[in-house]
């Protein structure tokens, strides 16, 4: 018995040392691994550009028989002008009302009818356009997106029917939405007589005041050859999309499109605003001012706000939402433009009477953040998510030729993504927390509140 017990714990100890030595090989394997630069595929694509200014590019994937054709136009809600407010929106609905050569409905039936699909979405600063057909319906595309640049038709009848539309989303997603009403407001007041201002979706009185000849004007401005970029990825070759785009866009002519002064309210204080709502949920909200999409401390700022923010091991959620309980969430999201721009970082006080405190705390946080840094632990685990998340978006043709399509368009280079995996593979944790203090300023923040309306119509 005693013979078979010794033999049973020189067993156990070498069953010990084999787990001790596994456990040593996957912890050196996984340092090796993220201390490995992470390299970036590059899909395979052609440019070219017509005489009129028209950039085209070809992202061939032969892997099935389908395509996708995007056109881009440079213009969202940042070129609008004062009581224009809304009009690149506006005019994104009025595409889809037919031209001269096709009444409303044909494209959707024309589309539909080979299998295919068609969608659209206006941005703060571009505005694009896409169809998913099969591989042979390529010149299909091409002349109706080409007969859109050019023949759109504009009848007050269906531009008035359309306002009506977009006054309905605008309800939908904005005047009845809590959150978003109260964004809407905080985020004029950081930014005020800016093109940040406003919404995409702009403001309900220019809505209603948007006439037939300015958007007819806006059109013939920014629906110009100079001003689009078209994108085809998928089971197409360059040379059949060259001839196609000589086909049916050489034609046309290019505008001289003056952009206007796009800066940003010099703020050296701290601004806050109090908005009070029919909610009996209260929010804290936080607007910083961040550079350009091409400046590469923008992708530290990512890091930072998931590493603050949003990850379910955040500082504000380990913190204030599961030790102190002050909070019932946090996220925050960044909003990179070919212009300045801005981050937002939100909480939500777990009650109307801790929205100071959860402030307090809030700050308390990001100071001791500033002053003692982050984690290796937390910077290698949010570093590695965001170079995961930026190498499958090159992994899927579509979303590889969007990328590129919108660094183009923003800021004529194509090697953004690639220059963000450089950048990110250098970045050490101290660097993230010195780009972080130098945007997260206290004195370039407003700080907005979304707080319940008394009854009887008191304000806190």
């Amino acid at each position: 018995m005693k013979k078979l017990k010794q033999k049973f714990f020189i067993k156990k100890e070498k069953l010990f040392l084999l787990f001790m030595c596994i456990l040593s090989l996957t912890i050196f394997i996984t340092l090796t691994a993220a201390a490995a630069e992470i390299e970036l595929e590059q899909p395979e694509y052609q440019s070219f550009k017509l005489g009129n200014g028209l950039q085209v590019m070809v992202f061939p994937d032969h892997s099935i028989p389908l395509l996708r054709y995007s056109i881009y136009y440079n213009v969202g809600s940042i070129d609008e002008k004062e009581g224009q407010t809304g009009i690149s929106h506006f005019l994104e609905h009025l595409m889809f009302l037919g031209t001269e050569n096709l009444p409303e409905g044909e494209i959707d039936d024309l589309i539909s009818s080979v299998g295919g699909q068609l969608n659209a979405a206006t941005s703060f600063d571009y505005t694009y356009y896409y169809h998913e057909v099969p591989s042979s319906m390529l010149e299909l595309v091409m002349a109706l997106e080409s007969d859109r640049m050019q023949n759109l038709r504009f009848n007050k009848e269906e531009i008035n029917r359309e306002r009506e539309v977009i006054k309905q989303e605008r309800r939908m997603r904005t005047e009845n939405n809590i959150f978003s009403r109260g964004f809407e407001e905080i985020k004029a007041e950081a930014f005020p007589d800016s093109y940040l201002e406003h919404n995409v979706i702009g403001w309900l009185e220019d809505i209603n005041n948007i006439s037939k000849a300015e958007l007819k004007n806006y059109y013939q401005r920014y629906y110009s050859p100079n001003n689009a970029l078209i994108v085809v990825s998928g089971d197409v070759e360059a040379e059949a999309v060259k001839n196609l785009a000589q086909k049916y866009y050489a034609d046309y002519q290019s505008e001289n499109i003056v952009r206007k002064y796009f800066e940003l309210p010099e703020q050296n204080e701290e601004k806050t605003h109090k908005v009070h709502l029919q909610t009996n949920v209260p929010y804290a909200l936080q607007l910083y001012k961040i550079p350009p999409a091409d400046n590469l401390e923008v992708a530290a700022l990512e890091i930072f706000i998931d590493i603050l923010a949003n990850n379910q091991s955040s500082r504000l959620k380990e913190k204030l939402q599961k030790e102190e309980g002050i909070i019932l969430d946090s996220g925050a999201f960044m909003y990179p433009l070919r212009t300045e721009s801005f981050a937002l970082v939100y909480f939500i006080p777990s009650n109307q009477n801790v929205v100071e405190q959860a402030q307090q705390a809030f700050d308390r946080e990001l100071q001791k953040v500033f002053a003692e840094g982050i984690t290796t632990q937390e910077f290698e685990m949010v570093k590695k998510q965001y170079q995961k998340s930026l190498i499958f978006s090159q992994r899927n043709i579509y979303s590889a030729a969007s990328n590129y399509a919108l660094s183009t368009l923003r800021f004529n280079k194509t090697d953004l993504i690639a220059e963000k995996i450089d950048y990110i593979n250098s970045l050490s944790k101290e660097e993230v927390v010195q780009i972080a203090q130098k945007y997260f300023n206290q004195n370039q923040r407003t700080k907005g509140y979304i707080l319940p309306k008394n009854k009887g119509g008191a304000q806190q």
